[in-house]
Parts: structure tokens; sequence; C-alpha cells
């Protein structure tokens, strides 16, 4: 079994990070999903944002491979409005943005479980026709909570996992 690992990231990772977005946007655009990060996002300036934030972590595999990234936040304003459903509570929780990971590796799966293992609540969006995405949240306990729309960006499907459902 692969034994990866989960860190800040480091601004000296920027450029593993570009060059992993750009992958993401290959694979997303090869399986129906163009659209999503088709403008180039996120960019360096993005990554140096989240890193300046303390929001952004890597994967790396054994060999100190950056495979993967994610950033985290404690908010995200779009959130506040959901259309066609509603979120699984009102409680505090973390949001993930800019998932991407090398395919066929199960970097993932990792970084979603180890997030899961960390906190209680958590809320992530994405473009409906990411495929790939809508199916590891759901083979990871993610439930469907409605549509969201990002200021300049459009609607994006959201989801959110809780270690105690509840109904608001």
């Amino acid at each position: 079994m692969k034994k990866y690992s989960l860190r800040k990231s480091k601004q000296s990772d920027i450029p593993a990070l570009c060059e992993l977005a750009e992958a993401a946007r290959r694979f997303m655009a090869e399986h129906g999903n163009a659209r999503q990060w088709g403008d180039g996002y996120p960019r360096a300036a993005d990554f140096n944002s989240d890193i300046a934030k303390g929001a952004s972590f890597v994967c790396e595999d054994e060999q100190g491979n950056i495979i993967g990234t994610c950033a985290l936040f404690d908010y995200e304003p779009c959130y506040e409005v959901i259309r066609a459903g509603n979120w699984l509570n009102d409680k505090p929780y973390v949001v993930l943005h800019r998932v991407a990971a090398y395919a066929g590796q199960g970097v993932g799966t990792f970084m979603l479980q180890t997030m899961q293992q960390r906190w209680d609540n958590i809320r992530i969006d994405t473009m409906a026709e990411n495929l790939p995405m809508r199916s590891l949240l759901s083979k990871l306990g993610f439930k469907y909570c409605g549509i969201i729309e990002i200021a300049g960006r459009g609607d994006r499907v959201a989801y959110q996992w809780t270690r105690h459902v509840a109904a608001n």
C-alpha cells in the first residue's frame, strides 16, 4: 500500500502546485469538464494567497513528490445561499477548495479521508460535469445538498459531510 502524507504548503511548492493544476485541467477536459478550471485557474497567485493564509495543503508520496493539493477555509460566503436543497446542518464547517491530484493513485481519497479524520463538518462544491469528483465525494459519504453560485464563475453542485448527520 502506498504511503502518503499531508502537510501545509510552502512558497517553494508553488511551481509543483502549478504543474499539478495544469494536469488537473487536462484531466477534467478529457473527462467532460473543460469549463471548471479551463481559464487557467488556479494560478500561482491563488496558491500564493492560500499559502499566506495558512490554508494550502500538499499531499506527498514517500519520495517527497507533490501529488495532490487542496485549500481549507473556515467559511465560504457563497454558501450562504443554497438553491434546490439545504445544507445538512448549520454548524460551523470547513470548506475544501482547489482539490487536485494526479489521477489513479488514490490521492484524492487519501486527502479527503484525512480531512474527514480532522474535522467534523466539511462542505465542498464542484461543477455538475465533474463526474470523477462527484463520484469520489459520494463514495466517501458526502451528501449532495443543492446548488450554490460562485460570483462570476457560475453554479456549482454543493456537498457536505458531517460526522453527525442531523437535520437543520
